[in-house]
């Protein structure tokens, strides 16, 4: 695997974006997307992972998140999807077939959104994130039970962010029609209750995919690889690898 870092006008901003390349690329492209307060770093395992198993990564400093390399300032929940679809298209620029875009938690949301934007990508990587969050949010931040970590974040706080976010993610979420989802919820998840990724997924229309994972909020990425892995290798074999239902054919006439 080889890695490469560069930047990629956006909108409002310049964001910075690791590439990862697989050494036996599957020419499958995934864009990934961090959390709020994050950065590129927190999906570094999963993205390495994936890359391992030849698939090709762009993974996103989001603008306005201190702990990553973009500088700039987040305005607005639009300018997290002006980052998502500026780098599906340097992807695609760089000849990506297939493209599905991923995300962990803000970044999920922004995945979701960045899909029902732009009908020609593939499928989309839900981690860790759920329907309804400004109201969750706003009872974490009033119970101080949780920090927000708000001034991690040169612009808006993150529940000011979910509340931009709750009418995009309504609209995206019908356009999905028809293309895969996989959808993850992290069984120790502090930030994300698990009510709130049940009623995204139910509202969700199909194909459709579930998983539980046993994981905390921060670490959903890393606890992730194995769950995206099967459900990726599901939709794109590798030449040498038996496609799921031959497989069952051929042990059921055993």
């Amino acid at each position: 695997m080889n890695v490469e870092l560069f930047r990629v006008d956006a909108g409002a901003n310049t964001v910075s974006v690791l590439a990862y390349e697989a050494r036996r690329p599957r020419n499958v492209t995934l864009v990934a997307g961090h959390g709020y307060s994050s950065s590129k770093q927190n999906l570094d395992m999963l993205c390495s992972f994936l890359a391992g198993h030849g698939f090709t990564i762009y993974s996103i400093d989001f603008p306005g998140h201190k702990l990553g390399s973009s500088g700039g300032r987040l305005h607005a929940a639009t300018d997290l999807m002006d980052a998502m679809h500026a780098v599906v298209a340097t992807a695609r620029e760089r000849g990506a077939g297939p493209l599905y875009v991923m995300g962990h938690s803000m970044g999920a949301t922004t995945a979701l959104c960045t899909a029902g934007d732009d009908p020609t990508i593939t499928g989309a990587i839900s981690i860790a994130t759920g329907y309804a969050r400004p109201q969750a949010l706003d009872a974490l931040a009033r119970g101080g039970v949780v920090d927000l970590r708000s001034s991690y974040v040169d612009g808006l706080s993150l529940p000011e962010v979910a509340m931009q976010w709750q009418p995009l993610l309504e609209a995206a979420l019908a356009r999905l029609a028809g293309r895969p989802v996989l959808y993850i919820a992290a069984e120790r998840d502090g930030m994300v209750a698990r009510k709130s990724v049940d009623e995204l997924f139910e509202r969700a229309p199909e194909p459709k995919t579930f998983a539980a994972v046993p994981s905390d909020h921060t670490f959903a990425g890393d606890n992730s690889r194995a769950a995206v892995l099967a459900w990726l290798n599901d939709l794109h074999p590798r030449a040498s690898q038996p496609v799921r239902d031959e497989t069952l054919a051929a042990d059921a006439s055993l």
